[in-house]
């Protein structure tokens, strides 16, 4: 999607933002904490397979090797018809006996193949007691709020009355796949979701394919589809270290913010065959998928979701195989049978705060008369927490800021999207001229982004990697660090008031290093360094600058903004943006 077709639906109102969040809270009240969501087992479901207009099928077929061209394992049925009524029939019953109630259909838009076999996959899951619906896979045509929400609400006319379609509190659920979340971003989400509930006569319950601060707020629950990325290499005892810490702060994360709270597991996972070179994750047996399961379950989320029931291309099924038999569907019926045995606590309405409502009120008044402007793709944890907080944040399209924006208009300019930017409206690089005028006039840029690299590609996806235009100049990093490095995050002076002096560099989650170097300035902060064990400087991860042609810049590493101490770290930079380092 280009950034031009993303700017025509950012430009959401003030108020519809306002609405928009105080309704998410209402509704939150009643999905988490008014029991009108139970535990359930859920697993993701292809219904692609059997023919070759459908988006995915099976490739050349060995059936007397046992060998599928473009599935890693062999099924128990053969190369499959996704849509006979049999084998679907048969896959119900497998679920069934494991402790699954819910499948989650693959959906690839109105008349597609996986769409035709929805009613039959709706009725046999009736059948059995099972409930189905739908994942919603991409964003048609313009890839816009509107867009998204008539499909939606169209695939609701035609299924979301069936009395096996899943519903919380009456309101038919759909699972949206992080592609479409990044689709049309999570202010688009924001916008269909409205119009959603507007459209269709119950609503909706929409839960998003992202674990982050914003998601937790726009949709009405989120999941990840895929943990792959994370256990790559992982072996059974590194899985049983790294579930519990990663899988708490998920939940908590739900909690928080009274929505639906999910975990994932998955048996293994292998592309290889369809993907080069792919990836791995091997299965040991199943005990990387019990690791999982005990993990989940102690963590107690709301919902357990399994990738997969039958993905066979990237190796994720737990649908029996010439390979590995029933010894999924086994080890799912235990875990199952434990989790849903659980008593079901009450959910947290509202996330504890680590700050009081007193240093909030003291944030706000230091803001009185300071507006901030919003740069579109208002994505990051920057933007959705400043709305909690209450402090006057206008979202400003990008013809907004061609135009010129003004110190006196907007106090701080906020970068809170991805990598992404709008460089150019009407002629090349009016964007970056207007930002440049900005600060020479005297304003301040707060550079808290979604995604590693700010200002890195324009509106064409063309590499541009502009920020050290503005004193945000990125050098170095890695995609992951080394394994077994021990690494810290260190204040080298006591400027961050709410940050712990030291803490640990995360162990999950998009660790892609890239640190700021802005020393060239007028002047130059390094508020937060990451050092490893022999306290070598990696790089500083929340910098300030005064830059020599004229205002103040304070960037922060996005995987801060949803770590353990990001809305302390938010609360200080916007302290600092205040006056404090003016001093």
């Amino acid at each position: 999607m280009s950034i031009v077709e993303t700017t025509k639906r950012v430009a959401v109102g003030l108020v519809l933002v306002i609405i928009a969040l105080a309704g998410a809270r209402a509704d939150a009240k009643s999905i988490a904490g008014g029991g009108l969501a139970q535990r359930r087992v859920m697993a993701f479901y292809y219904p692609w397979y059997g023919t070759a207009d459908g988006p995915v099928h099976w490739g050349r077929i060995d059936a007397e090797n046992k060998d599928i061209a473009a599935s890693t394992h062999y099924p128990a049925l053969g190369a499959y018809d996704s849509h006979d009524v049999k084998v679907i029939d048969q896959h119900c019953r497998w679920a069934k006996r494991a402790g699954i109630d819910t499948l989650i259909v693959s959906w690839w838009g109105h008349n597609s193949y996986c769409d035709r076999a929805m009613d039959k996959i709706l009725d046999v899951c009736g059948r059995h007691g099972l409930k189905a619906c739908i994942y919603y896979e991409t964003v048609p045509g313009s890839q816009t709020a509107q867009s998204a929400a008539n499909d939606i609400v169209k695939v609701l006319r035609k299924y979301g009355r069936h009395e096996a379609h899943l519903k919380v509190g009456g309101k038919p659920v759909v699972f949206v796949y992080g592609r479409a979340v990044q689709e049309i971003g999570l202010m688009g989400w924001l916008e269909a979701i409205e119009l959603i509930n507007e459209q269709y006569p119950t609503g909706a319950t929409v839960i998003g394919d992202q674990f982050s601060y914003g998601a937790a707020r726009v949709f009405d629950g989120v999941h990840t589809y895929n943990t792959a990325g994370s256990l790559r290499n992982m072996t059974p005892a590194e899985v049983r270290k790294w579930a519990p810490g990663t899988y708490n702060s998920w939940v908590a994360l739900a909690d928080g913010a009274g929505k639906i709270s999910t975990l994932t597991v998955i048996p293994g996972y292998d592309d290889t065959k369809i993907r080069k070179p792919g990836l791995a994750v091997k299965r040991y047996g199943g005990q990387l998928y019990r690791e999982q399961w005990a993990a989940a379950i102690k963590a107690d989320p709301l919902w357990i979701l399994i990738t997969s029931f039958n993905e066979w291309h990237e190796g994720s099924e737990i649908e029996p195989s010439f390979e590995d038999e029933e010894i999924y569907l086994d080890a799912t019926a235990l875990h199952a049978k434990a989790f849903k045995a659980r008593p079901l606590l009450k959910r947290e309405q509202a996330g504890p705060s680590k700050l009081s409502g007193g240093e909030k009120a003291k944030l706000r008044r230091k803001f009185e008369g300071l507006p901030v402007g919003v740069l579109s793709d208002a994505d990051s944890m920057a933007f959705w927490w400043l709305r909690d907080v209450g402090l006057d944040a206008k979202i400003l399209s990008w013809e907004d800021v061609a135009d010129g924006v003004r110190p006196g208009e907007y106090a701080v300019l906020l970068y809170c999207g991805g990598e992404h930017y709008r460089r150019t409206v009407k002629k090349v690089g009016d964007v970056d001229d207007a930002l440049a005028d900005y600060l020479k006039a005297g304003g301040r840029l707060a550079v808290l982004p979604s995604l590693p690299w700010p200002f890195y590609y324009d509106q064409d996806e063309k590499v541009v990697n502009k920020g050290g235009r503005f004193g945000v100049t990125i050098r170095g990093g890695w995609e992951r660090p080394q394994s077994g490095a021990e690494l810290a995050f260190v204040q080298p002076e006591r400027c961050l008031a709410h940050v712990p002096r030291e803490f640990a560099f995360p162990t999950s989650g998009d660790l892609r290093w890239r640190p700021i170097w802005a020393g060239d300035q007028a002047k130059y902060v390094s508020l937060l360094q990451l050092r490893d064990s022999e306290d070598k400087n990696l790089g500083d991860a929340v910098a300030y600058a005064e830059l020599k042609d004229g205002g103040k810049m304070i960037y922060a590493w996005f995987a801060l903004l949803e770590g353990e101490h990001g809305e302390e770290l938010l609360y200080d930079i916007f302290d600092l943006l205040a006056g404090r380092l003016d001093k």
